[in-house]
């Protein structure tokens, strides 16, 4: 009985979580009211613009066709990158961090509050820039459509964290896993339809990029840690176990935070102001070399923030303190200080690597289909990176459902 509620509880996990999913889709034909719809989608459609495709992208189709989920999640994930960054700048909030589910806890209050605050923002903009650009049918909509803007964003948030909180650990970027992914199917299509030699280049991108990541997830090194453990007075037990320092440590966040920043920028050009450095799908055709300024910012804000983001991801200070308070040690490596420069010195290699190889599978794509003249596929390269990093993350984290379900019926994996 004990087996079969294990396995009906893991089946309900996976069936609710796609359930709700499946809804956001559902409610993404939503309309904005008072939103000329057909005259906006074909203005973002002529902008030819490759963070105008990135924006719409990452809301499944939402913003080109101005629907309830126009705006998308980004709120929440400035709100999130903002926190992180926070703790890592700022003691206090570093320390509340480690200070366990509490501190988790408080910091997780902290970033809702700013998405809630940051979506407020974004969407009455957004409602503003439609009037004022002359795709709104009256001045009493920029209310209607702000409202709309907002209460679509909440509830994106809503449900991926309630998916956090029910189901799965990684809620939100499920939710932008199911909008990248709802936008692809167009992208096959216009693959399909490309000449063979541009089909071709594009499959042998598309399948080297996977390559990468897959190598990516899969090296990884090792560090051996001894425990020590007193059985009686004259025993005394040591046991072994692995730190493992991934290459893979950083995940798809620092494309993220730029895509996000791509997004930002993508906002200020619907007002009128020129952010033409930053358009993706002339960064590689255009004779002006201004536009190398966008490539060069682009690529430092990966690098840069992958840099700093690896604290994050793998810190040193706190695994040395933790291993401290558990009389645990790495042979050869003194406790304290000495092991924190130890664990810094094997993060290093691997976290520069990292932010190398995110940066080169990030902007090869781009210069790829910009240079064959595919504007509609600029961002495909991006959107295939943070896919296959959400598939990764969600597959361990049902691997280890899996892993728990078959433990408790003594079938070791």
């Amino acid at each position: 009985m004990k087996k079969e509620n294990k396995r009906l509880q893991f089946a309900q996990k996976i069936g609710m979580t796609i359930l709700l999913l499946l809804l956001i889709r559902f409610m993404s034909h939503i309309p904005v009211p008072g939103v000329k719809h057909s005259m906006f989608k074909l203005a973002v459609a002529g902008k030819g613009n490759g963070y105008f495709q990135l924006y719409d992208r990452l809301t499944g189709g939402s913003f080109s066709n101005m629907t309830i989920f126009g705006a998308g999640i980004t709120p929440y994930i400035t709100a999130s990158i903002v926190v992180q960054l926070l703790g890592y700048t700022s003691k206090r909030l570093n320390q509340m961090y480690h200070e366990g589910e509490y501190g988790r806890r408080h910091m997780q209050k902290m970033t809702l509050l700013i998405s809630c605050i940051t979506s407020v923002i974004i969407s009455f903009t957004a409602s503003y820039t439609l009037y004022a650009q002359g795709y709104l049918n009256g001045k009493i909509y920029i209310l209607f459509a702000g409202l709309t803007l907002m209460i679509g964003t909440l509830i994106l948030i809503g449900i991926g964290k309630w998916i956090e909180l029910r189901y799965f650990k990684n809620g939100i970027s499920l939710v932008l896993f199911i909008n990248i992914i709802a936008s692809m199917p167009n992208d096959v299509l216009t693959i399909i339809s490309l000449k063979k030699w541009e089909t071709a280049i594009l499959i042998a991108v598309i399948l080297i990029t996977l390559f990468v990541l897959l190598i990516m997830e899969l090296i990884r090194k090792e560090i051996i840690v001894r425990e020590s453990a007193r059985v009686d007075q004259n025993e005394e037990v040591i046991k072994h176990f692995f730190i493992p320092v991934r290459l893979n440590m950083l995940n798809v966040m620092p494309i993220i935070f730029m895509s996000t920043i791509l997004q930002l920028v993508q906002m200020l050009s619907l007002i009128g102001i020129k952010t033409q450095i930053f358009n993706t799908s002339k960064w590689f055709v255009s004779t002006k070399p201004i536009y190398i300024i966008g490539i060069i910012v682009y690529c430092a804000g990966i690098f840069l923030f992958g840099v700093m983001y690896s604290d994050i991801a793998f810190n040193p200070f706190t695994i040395a303190i933790d291993l401290k308070k558990k009389a645990s040690y790495i042979p050869g490596v003194r406790l304290g200080n000495d092991t924190s420069k130890f664990l810094h010195s094997a993060k290093t290699g691997m976290m520069l690597l990292d932010s190398i190889l995110l940066t080169l599978i990030s902007i090869v794509p781009i210069a790829i289909t910009s240079i064959l003249g595919l504007s509609s596929l600029t961002m495909f390269g991006t959107s295939l990176v943070i896919v296959i990093g959400v598939l990764v993350e969600t597959a361990y984290q049902i691997k280890a459902e899996v892993y728990g379900v078959r433990q408790e019926e003594k079938q070791w994996i």
